[in-house]
């Protein structure tokens, strides 16, 4: 079936600034309403009719627990039936089980979530079959023209089916880990709240894992604290937790739609994603060696240090999972990792998930029967700031400005300005979303990192002014 377009008629324009690089989000309603949703769902549906050599018949939806989710998944269904399409609705979920559904069944899939964002807010991943995430430029600004230029008429009016994945999805994440083999071990988790709790608890009563369940159960106001487990002011219980508590084995806290993990360790004290990552890889290259792993261009040195110690091929790329995504598989990678807490799996579609990246933990420790502190000592080699914003009028222009006063240097604009020393190494880049630039350094001692930070401060400071 082909959707034919009556061009004179146009639909409402959006608000262009919910299309980010990498997914749509605003604050729910001003931002983004009913009639966005209905709008966003209408032209997805008529984008995967145009575009895809083989037409969909229905689209999966799933949605996070935001109290704005069930409306806006109402709004966005209609839109999408109204197109001509079937949906598939599975409900609430962590957005790694929309990646499965979406891969699984080789069908186009939509997750209502604003994933780590404050409770205000909610949006729109979405993703053409075999979870074929779409960034600004791999079909959101198609849709957003669609939007701003051409009505799909009406035709044939999809149906809605409801439908669990719950049962399929917890197989697969299972197959992750070995049950045999787990030791018994006690961990403190933060599900923050969202998607992951019930699931997650699902998961653990096949495990001989005795666990502290903070925030298990969603609620979309995130009553304790917001769902972005990066945040340090958003571990506070967790830590208290593990200090107080009687020896955790280690802690771990899960953002909104279970997307993104950070680990703690047994004395309360936050592992870094990039020795995370390095201790995930090492694991993995044990048994794939000259395996590819993609990381991202804020990701700490030691992850390439230990790729290339361990036999593997490190792979830098943008930041952000749909450019992450799309380079693991075009490079059959294995495996990938961000700063903000996403680990990428092969066998998972290419994507990420906080509950198979726990399971590996699980795997990591049971296999060496060593505390996470002494894993994180090998790969603490470095020392770096927390990334920093700073606000400024143009930020692609400004960072230029930057760039003029490391001439000489090792450079590249992969994402941002990138300056590589023996001793350090800095980026800058826009933020995807708001007139900010990013700043991130990394250093091999405390002297050195003090000093290039307050160099780059004051450089930034001199061409704010």
């Amino acid at each position: 079936m082909r959707i034919c377009y009556n061009k004179r008629k146009k639909m409402p324009s959006l608000n262009e600034k919910i299309f980010r690089a990498y997914d749509i989000r605003g604050i729910y309603p001003d931002d983004l309403d009913e009639k966005a949703a209905y709008q966003i769902g209408r032209a997805f549906a008529a984008y995967l009719l145009e575009s895809e050599a083989e037409k969909p018949e229905k689209i999966i939806i799933g949605r996070d627990p935001r109290i704005s989710s069930p409306i806006l998944a109402r709004a966005f269904i209609n839109g999408v039936i109204d197109a001509g399409l079937d949906v598939l609705d599975i409900g609430m979920v962590t957005v790694d089980a929309v990646y499965f559904a979406s891969g699984s069944m080789h069908l186009p899939a939509a997750m209502i979530t604003a994933s780590h964002n404050p409770k205000e807010y909610n949006g729109f991943k979405l993703m053409k079959k075999n979870v074929g995430l779409m960034g600004l430029d791999s079909g959101l600004n198609d849709i957003k023209k669609i939007i701003e230029g051409k009505q799909p008429l009406k035709s044939r009016k999809g149906a809605i089916v409801e439908k669990s994945v719950e049962s399929e999805y917890l197989k697969h994440v299972l197959s992750f880990t070995e049950f045999d083999y787990i030791r018994p071990m006690r961990i403190a988790i933060d599900a923050s709240s969202g998607s992951v709790g019930p699931v997650l608890k699902k998961v653990l009563e096949k495990l001989p894992i005795e666990y502290k369940p903070l925030n298990f159960k969603p609620d979309g106001d995130f009553p304790s604290h917001d769902p972005d487990p990066t945040k340090e002011k958003n571990l506070e219980d967790l830590k208290t937790e593990i200090k107080t508590g009687n020896h955790y084995s280690f802690g771990c806290a899960i953002d909104g739609d279970g997307d993104r993990i950070i680990f703690i360790d047994e004395n309360g004290d936050v592992i870094s994603s990039s020795i995370m990552g390095a201790i995930m890889a090492k694991y993995f290259l044990k048994n794939n060696r000259g395996a590819k792993i993609v990381y991202g261009a804020t990701v700490g040195k030691i992850v390439f240090d230990a790729v290339n110690a361990y036999g593997g091929i490190p792979l830098r790329e943008r930041v952000g999972h749909t450019f992450i995504q799309r380079r693991l598989r075009e490079e059959n990678g294995i495996f990938g990792i961000e700063t903000s807490g996403h680990y990428y799996f092969d066998d998972h579609f290419y994507s990420d998930s906080a509950v198979i990246s726990f399971l590996t933990v699980l795997n990591i420790l049971s296999s060496q029967n060593k505390r996470i502190s002494v894993l994180a000592a090998e790969f603490n080699k470095y020392i770096a700031i927390p990334e920093t914003s700073f606000n400024v009028e143009n930020p692609d222009e400004f960072i230029k400005k930057i760039a003029q006063n490391f001439e000489g240097y090792e450079t590249d604009w992969l994402d941002g300005l990138t300056v590589r020393t023996s001793d350090f190494w800095l980026n800058l880049r826009p933020s995807n979303t708001e007139p900010l630039v990013r700043l991130n350094i990394e250093a091999k001692n405390e002297l050195i990192l003090e000093r290039v930070k307050r160099d780059v401060i004051d450089l930034i400071n001199k061409f704010k002014k």
